[in-house]
């Protein structure tokens, strides 16, 4: 699909709660887009905000014209914003990132090259370098979509960066409502037990600059993802191939260093540009045993015991 051919084919959802400063920010590098503003549409869903986020949505709107304000009313979790966004969006292409991130000035351009190509595009994400937790913390939660890998299938997406065909959206019929972490990871694992298949589009990037500044914040996210995301790994088992190890509470708390250090290892050693900040791997791998004490307490808790 020629996309210079097609009127307004393209929606990016920004979903928002309380974060108007970084809004404003990753809204105004949207101006600056390579793909024309007649192209594509913006919809910010506001998940219940106190603050100033439907004034900036104003003031920005003079420098994106298609862009639009949608409030929830209250706080109900981002996969029902999402949810909202999707039902309010008139593209072909519908497009996640996050308030907190940066598009590169064409990464709608090649997102959209990309999705001609496949049904689902997960694009990549960089990190901030002059902080060393935020650049941590990102090379743990995000190492698999970093530049230096090239473009190919992926099993996994990164909800900061990600593109969907509309029909694909429908068909799943959208982003569960109850999940309150890792909702982008149980939408694809959905779209692969169905067949779907991601495409990893490395030139179609996004900065994450989170506020998350200090390690007790980054090991509390860290642990609160693992105890959530290990039920669905046990609930796809057969589709993920998950080993017994992530299923035994027992065995994973014993084997933890080993297992993080095995996983911190393989970060490094398959991408090279990570390679080179080699000085960030201690901080890493205690994030990566932060990760198996939090699918630990998911699987003790009986999360992770859901049958497929």
């Amino acid at each position: 699909m020629n996309i210079s051919n097609h009127k307004m084919i393209v929606t990016v959802i920004i979903c928002t709660y309380d974060r108007s400063h970084l809004l404003r920010r990753a809204l105004s590098s949207l101006v600056h887009q390579t793909l024309k503003p007649d192209q594509f549409e913006i919809i910010v869903v506001d998940d219940g905000s106190r603050d100033e986020t439907p004034t900036v949505c104003e003031m920005l709107r003079k420098k994106l014209p298609h862009l639009r304000y949608i409030s929830t009313g209250s706080n109900l979790g981002l996969a029902h914003a999402r949810n909202v966004g999707i039902k309010a969006a008139s593209g072909n292409y519908i497009i996640f990132t996050d308030d907190d991130c940066i598009p590169a000035t064409d990464w709608l351009e090649r997102l959209c090259a990309d999705l001609d190509r496949a049904p689902i595009v997960a694009g990549a994400v960089t990190s901030p370098v002059n902080n060393y937790m935020k650049l941590c913390h990102n090379i743990s939660s995000f190492h698999a979509y970093m530049p230096g890998r090239k473009s190919n299938t992926t099993p996994f997406i990164a909800g900061a960066n990600m593109g969907f065909h509309r029909r694909v959206l429908e068909e799943l019929r959208g982003f569960q409502n109850s999940l309150r972490i890792a909702q982008d990871i149980e939408l694809i694992l959905r779209a692969r037990h169905s067949g779907l298949k991601i495409l990893f589009s490395p030139n179609a990037i996004v900065l994450h600059d989170p506020e998350r500044t200090t390690v007790a914040s980054i090991f509390r996210h860290t642990f609160k993802h693992a105890a959530v995301t290990i039920s669905l790994r046990n609930r796809y088992r057969s589709l993920l191939r998950t080993p017994f190890i992530l299923r035994s509470a027992p065995l994973l708390l014993l084997l933890a260093p080993l297992i993080a250090l095995k996983v911190t290892f393989q970060i490094y050693l398959s991408n090279v540009n990570i390679a080179k900040l080699f000085w960030t791997a201690p901080l890493v791998y205690m994030l990566k045993i932060t990760w198996c004490l939090g699918a630990y307490r998911g699987l003790r808790s009986g999360r992770g015991l859901k049958k497929e």
